[in-house]
Order: structure tokens, then sequence, then C-alpha cells
């Protein structure tokens, strides 16, 4: 732990010990306070992407790490159970899906947090729709929270210097709204949503602190609802490019009769058009979890904090591909 993060939170040192002999030997934990963000990375050993478990957390209120961070030690015990009996793909999986909360977060984020940047929207290929169509079956609520200031990528005005505001980018399943700057205000009744990131000159419209509204459905019963197809665990990394999404997964579990069983396979990745992945979404779970992330994510060379705040979501059917196919699955796809 840094000088700087040691004196801020002196109870982290204790906590971050506690997380270390949880993970035992060879587990990684670096911790470090930047720009007044409380960061915590944890890892079972070397960076090794789709083979060694890794999570973190990072908020300017650093109670909030300090109640994550024996949640992520947590997740990354269930990790490495879940690796020792993984098997890998032996070609495209098909079927019905039940992502947890982390996994709807990414899909959250890809699907409807970029698609609705309003720099996006006017680049948009044809088949993404327009504002007021519905994109999802289920009425899912989608609102990028900014002003929420204890997590990551919040703020209280963007890079233009316009107060920034919460704005529902999907209401009820149906697309509802954009995310602006000075350039695109004309996209949001003439006034910018306080969302330009960047550099002077080059600022973007960028989501930052996205919530989905949960469901009446507990996670069991969205699986009894499925009856069989894949539990998505884990995610690993995603990113998307105009009308296409890419979501990576540690490992996925078969779920049979709605009851989640020893098989483990991975890492595995969904390629999908984002449209036909949200017409999917049938589905919303009442179990929200918030990830306010030590990851940033990228668009056009700049990175801005981000935190995602999802439950569990099912989704009628998705293919399901050996990660190790991605470089093939992107160049067909045209990513």
């Amino acid at each position: 732990m840094d000088e700087a993060t040691s004196q801020a939170v002196p109870e982290l040192g204790a906590v971050l010990a506690e997380a270390r002999a949880r993970l035992g030997e060879g587990a990684r934990i670096v911790s470090r306070l930047r720009d007044g963000l409380y960061e915590v990375h944890l890892s079972l050993g070397e960076p090794d992407h789709g083979r060694v478990p890794q999570w973190g957390v990072a908020a300017h209120d650093p109670r909030h790490v300090l109640d994550q961070v024996p949640l992520a030690a947590a997740r990354l015990l269930t990790d490495r159970e879940l690796l020792a009996v993984r098997r890998p793909l032996e070609g495209p999986l098909h079927g019905p899906a039940l992502l947890t909360p982390a996994a709807a977060g990414v899909l959250v984020h890809e699907c409807f947090g970029h698609t609705s940047e309003a720099d996006n929207y006017l680049t948009r290929p044809r088949s993404a729709g327009r504002l007021g169509d519905r994109l999802t079956p289920a009425p899912l609520t989608v609102r990028d929270r900014p002003g929420l200031l204890r997590f990551a990528g919040s703020y209280r005005r963007d890079d233009e210097g316009t107060r920034a505001r919460t704005v529902t980018l999907l209401d009820r399943g149906r697309w509802a709204g954009l995310l602006t700057g000075r350039s695109t205000a004309w996209l949001s009744g003439g006034a910018s949503t306080g969302h330009a990131r960047g550099p002077s000159g080059a600022t973007a419209p960028r989501c930052s602190v996205l919530e989905a509204v949960p469901g009446p459905y507990a996670p069991a019963g969205l699986r009894r609802w499925m009856g069989d197809g894949w539990l998505w665990g884990t995610p690993i990394g995603g990113f998307s490019v105009e009308g296409r999404l890419i979501v990576e997964l540690l490992w996925v579990r078969r779920v049979r009769s709605g009851a989640v069983t020893g098989e483990v396979r991975g890492p595995v990745v969904v390629c999908a058009g984002k449209r036909a992945l949200a017409a999917g979404l049938v589905a919303v779970g009442n179990d929200p979890t918030v990830h306010s992330s030590p990851y940033r994510c990228v668009k056009a060379g700049h990175e801005v904090g981000s935190t995602l705040i999802t439950p569990s979501m099912l989704l009628r059917r998705a293919v399901l591909r050996p990660l190790a196919d991605l470089a093939e699955v992107v160049g067909r796809s045209g990513l």
C-alpha cells in the first residue's frame, strides 16, 4: 500500500492484510490513491488473460473500498475453485443465459452506455434503430448518473464545464435519451447533458456511472424460468464497435432444469450485434451489485472511470465461443 493511501485510510492496511491471508501465497494486491480515487487491484498471480483471476475496486469514498475488498477476495476464491474444474470449449455453444450482475454490467455498458453516446448515435448503423424504439422485451430502465460522487467515473462538471445531470437512456425497454456535449446538445433539447469528456477541443460524450433499475425476480427464479442454459460468470473484458460488441468471460456454468451444475467451461467470448442481444433480454433480477471499477474505459485514446450498478439479467439466447477464437471472431465480424 502506498504512503498516501496508508495515511488517508489507515484501516485499509488491516483489510488488505486479511485479504492477502485469505488468498494465500502468490496473490498480488496493489493499492494507490490517484486524483482522489482509492484503488485496489487484487489477483491470484502474475497477469495472464483468461487464466489468472483478478478483480478490483475503486471509489472516491474509502468506506466503499473497505466494504468491497473482502467481497473481491471472496470472488477470487470462487474463481480459483471454478478454474480448478474448468474445461475448455471444443466449439460454439448455443442457448439461453443468466448473466450475473457483473456480466450484466458489461453488457449494459457496451449495449446501452456507448450506444447512447451522441457521437456514436450519429454514426450508428441503420440496424441499430433510433430514439423511441423498443430495444428490450424486458421493461429495463438504465440511467447514467455522473453525480453519484462516491463512485469511480463520477464528476460534478464535465470537461466543457457543464454541470452533469442524470440521463435516462432506456425507459422500460425503450431508447429514451442520449449523452451529449455542447456540439451535440441539439440531440438533448438544446442543452448539453454534461457528458463531454476529454482534452480541450477533442471532447466526446462518455457514459460514467451506469445504473440499471432492478426488476422483481430473484436469481433462483430466473434460473427456473431459463430451465437449461448457461450462467455467465466473471467478466474479463468487453468492447464494441458500431453495432457489435464483445464480452469476454473467465467461466460459464451449465444450468439444467434451473439448477447450477458442476460443469464449468471457459474462458469464453461472446460476439453479437447489440440490437439482437438487447432484443433477447427478457427479465431483470432484483439483486443489484455495484462495481466501482479501477479499470478505465478507453475511447479515441482517452480514458475515463466507470461504475456499473446492475442486477442479474436473463438472455433468451447467445452463442459462446472459445476465447482463443477471439481474433477469428473479430475478423469475421469486422470489428
